[in-house]
């Protein structure tokens, strides 16, 4: 059942992450996928390992048709420092998780940038850093939402 929910949950957020939408929504747009990546691997460390993470970035690349790798490093990257912190991360409520989650995303951000160099040249600005910004502003309601459908599911 938690295989079948989280595929279906990276398939939403890979569409979330591909919606067509305006300038201004793609300074601010949260990065869904890195989202879903992290509230499992809070939750759940046992069904989530650096391959599946390396894996759903690899989707990620292909689906956002940038460098290949690139998503799926930075990915990889972020599960493992996260992985190095989870006990004092997992013993915090959400609100007080922000800052940690905002640095995941960051370095996240970071990695993919880094790689994308390879292909070419990257335009740098500070909006870019909007995304992981929104995303951890965005991290207790997303959480509290994925906790009420897991728990609907269990209860079902």
């Amino acid at each position: 059942m938690n295989a079948l929910l989280l595929a279906l949950g990276f398939f939403l957020a890979l569409a979330g992450d591909s919606l067509p939408m305006g300038p201004l929504y793609l300074a601010l747009r949260p990065d869904f996928v890195a989202l879903l990546l992290l509230y499992w691997a809070i939750t759940s460390a046992t069904e989530l390992g650096l391959g599946v993470a390396w894996i759903i970035g690899l989707i990620q690349d292909v689906v956002d048709g940038g460098v290949l790798g690139a998503h799926a490093m930075a990915a990889a990257v972020m599960i493992f420092i996260l992985y190095a912190g989870l006990g004092k991360v997992r013993n915090l409520p959400p609100w007080e998780q922000l800052f940690f989650i905002f640095i995941l995303l960051l370095a996240e951000r970071l990695v993919a940038w880094s790689w994308q160099i390879w292909g070419g040249p990257i335009a740098w600005n500070l909006a870019l850093l909007l995304g992981p910004l929104t995303a951890a502003l965005l991290w207790p309601v997303f959480v509290y939402l994925l906790d009420r459908i897991r728990h609907r599911l269990r209860s079902a």
